[in-house]
């Protein structure tokens, strides 16, 4: 009996080990360095620090409870609505949040790297699998791959939203259609968002690259367990 609970309290401990794992990007080249994790919202200018990188890599979220240094001209902005952050891509995007629910919101943008003496060294990607960088680094030319990528974005209040979306895409032998399935249940502050591409639409390579032509959008419960790539200047 005291070998089995032995057992189980040893894959408890390591599933919450797990579940508890430091998001890191592999290989980081700047343990020399101190760095912050930035985002830049509303230009370089207004940096807004979201955590920081330990000497091996791993990253140490703290979202600030207050934003500082937002002015009321990016408060009342068009793309500092909701609409805009989330469903700006859809056909009918602007119709798809009444008026009394668009919240103050942004899309932070790239995860960026910047050092405590201000120098920009990098970005990090947020993938679940490499071999999409490619496409999310020049969507003109790459094709997509059946995975997800993250973005990270900031809402003023919570938001719930279960409902589909359409854009149309232009082709030289007719529209396509993407279709955006959403699952979010945002809370008040900085959420991650998963956008997973179900299908991808084969078009002419030599016309124009492949794209996404289902992707489902849902929100995901604190940080992600997915791949940190980060790119370097």
């Amino acid at each position: 009996m005291q070998t089995h609970i032995s057992i189980l309290l040893s894959f408890a401990y390591m599933a919450l080990s797990f579940s508890q794992a430091q998001p890191a990007i592999d290989n980081y080249p700047f343990a020399n360095l101190d760095v912050n994790l930035v985002v830049f919202p509303f230009g370089m200018e207004n940096p807004i620090v979201i955590g920081a990188l330990s000497k091996s890599g791993e990253i140490k979220f703290d979202f600030p409870s207050v934003l500082e240094n937002v002015t009321k001209e990016d408060e009342v902005s068009e793309s500092s609505k909701l609409w805009y952050t989330i469903f700006s891509q859809c056909d009918k995007g602007s119709e798809m949040v009444a008026e009394t629910d668009n919240i103050f919101s942004f899309d932070t943008g790239a995860l960026s790297l910047w050092t405590t003496d201000n120098r920009y060294v990098g970005v990090v990607f947020t993938v679940s699998n490499e071999d999409l960088l490619p496409w999310i680094e020049d969507s003109t030319d790459m094709d997509p791959i059946l995975a997800s990528y993250f973005e990270l974005i900031y809402v003023a209040s919570p938001f719930q939203y279960n409902h589909d979306c359409i854009e149309t895409i232009m082709l030289d032998d007719g529209d396509a259609q993407v279709s955006y399935t959403y699952d979010l249940d945002l809370k008040a502050g900085f959420n991650f968002i998963e956008y997973k591409i179900e299908n991808v639409h084969k078009t002419n390579p030599n016309v124009m690259a492949s794209f996404p032509d289902k992707v489902l959008v849902t929100s995901v419960e604190g940080i992600p367990d997915c791949k940190w790539v980060g790119k370097y200047f």
